[in-house]
């Protein structure tokens, strides 16, 4: 998706998924673009957000998947790249986020549970403002855990760094979620590898501006769920039935009426006439 001078994707295997129903919308203070990526569980993914043309300004870039934070990057005024995100961090460790199955349950006093509400969401939020360098803490030297280009924000308390107060932590709600409370969802987030945290972590002083953040928004569930809402195109080919079923047609069935339409495309091509009728193939057994 691109809004202006910024752009998003949702990555997987190093490709970005394709994007259903695009729809820009506006709120208060904000620009706002969404869309519908297919999910596949068991996928790691990461999260893009691209700036196509230097600001003036610096950007603080935020990333939400499932209503939790991810660490958020600053980048400096005039700077033009790309960042990255791809894990939920303590400051210490990271886990890698990942596309999971999610267990429904009939059971209704899970209706009250609100940690399932921002299940199916990806968020990236991107915010112009002055960002001065107040603190920094320098990991041990090692191969960094995540491709990085920008120095990472992970601990944001005003002017002070201070840990696991920002709602930063390794521990994914992976509970059982009411049936009726996500219809059309079959994924939410958990995380796959951990990893040690390697990145630098910044504190900041913020002047932030009064232009409008720009939020990129991505719903995910299944193709399947996304073929069956007509966001997404239906295959073309569809599956011949292999069980033994009565309901279903056997695959030796279905070559036997493949040889007789072929059988009469050839009748008709060499004869010209659509009359001709062959005798019936004798199936088998």
């Amino acid at each position: 998706m691109i809004l202006g001078p910024l752009s998003a994707s949702v990555f997987v295997d190093n490709q970005p998924l394709q994007e259903y129903k695009e729809a820009p919308s506006e709120a208060q203070g904000e620009n706002i673009m969404t869309c519908w990526i297919a999910s596949e569980a068991g996928k790691e993914f990461e999260i893009r957000g691209k700036i196509l043309k230097p600001q003036p300004l610096g950007i603080w870039a935020s990333a939400f998947v499932d209503g939790l934070k991810c660490p958020p990057w600053v980048s400096p005024p005039r700077w033009r790249g790309t960042v990255e995100f791809d894990c939920i961090s303590d400051g210490t460790d990271c886990g890698r986020l990942m596309f999971k199955d999610i267990e429904f349950t009939d059971d209704d006093d899970s209706v009250l549970d609100d940690r399932s509400s921002g299940i199916g969401q990806i968020v990236l939020r991107l915010q112009k403002g002055k960002f001065i360098k107040a603190k920094s803490v320098r990991k041990a030297k090692s191969k960094p855990a995540r491709r990085a280009k920008l120095t990472r924000n992970a601990k944001f308390t005003g002017f002070a760094r201070s840990k696991n107060v920002d709602g930063h932590t390794l521990h994914v709600h992976e509970g059982k979620v009411h049936e009726r409370s996500k219809k059309g969802r079959d994924h939410r987030v958990g995380l796959g590898r951990r990893l040690p945290d390697q990145e630098e972590q910044t504190t900041y002083e913020t002047i932030w501006s009064d232009e409008p953040a720009t939020v990129f928004i991505f719903n995910f569930t299944s193709l399947d769920n996304l073929q069956a809402m007509d966001i997404a195109p239906r295959t073309s080919n569809l599956p011949i039935p292999v069980d033994g079923d009565s309901d279903n047609i056997s695959i030796d069935t279905r070559i036997k009426e493949l040889e007789l339409e072929l059988y009469l495309l050839r009748v008709k091509q060499t004869t010209g006439s659509t009359d001709q009728r062959p005798s019936p193939i004798k199936s088998e057994q």
